[in-house]
């Protein structure tokens, strides 16, 4: 797990003008801000689950997790693993009698998870660095090419 990086969700901020969240992620060692972007639902999933506040019935996420406890097991840890063609995967990591089961996932959906139970969050250090170097790439650009006066 040396190649990983210790994430919290700092936040989950919805953006009205594209309906979809933008998840803030933040490196407990480094102070390292990495975000990604995820789905409405899967935001206000996240969100929900930030703060703790539950619906009167079940929603997905608090289903799932009552499925996983119900199973006698529990989620050890999530892993953001890569981003292909734009898209972030992810595992979720669980444990069962001694035994532990990846399972491929979205990271919106790892991560609400995650946080019914409080279970650590990764970014593999790799797509750490790829996604700081073209955010590098994007304010190069932004930057003026001369002095303005």
């Amino acid at each position: 797990m040396d190649d990983l990086i210790e994430v919290t969700v700092r936040e989950a901020v919805p953006d009205a003008a594209s309906g979809q969240y933008r998840i803030v992620l933040h490196a407990r060692a480094t102070g390292r801000v990495l975000s990604i972007w995820v789905g409405h639902f899967e935001g206000c999933a996240i969100a929900l689950g930030l703060e703790s506040a539950w619906t009167p019935r079940p929603m997905t996420h608090d289903l799932m997790a009552r499925v996983v406890k119900s199973l006698g097991a529990s989620v050890a840890r999530v892993v953001i693993t890569d981003v292909r063609d734009s898209t972030f995967l992810a595992l979720l990591c669980l444990v069962k009698d001694g035994g532990e089961l990846e399972i491929d996932s979205r990271p919106s959906d790892a991560i609400a998870v995650a946080l019914r139970f409080n279970a650590p969050i990764f970014v593999d250090s790799r797509l750490a660095d790829k996604m700081a170097d073209e955010l590098d790439d994007l304010f190069q650009q932004l930057e003026p090419n001369g002095t303005i006066h």
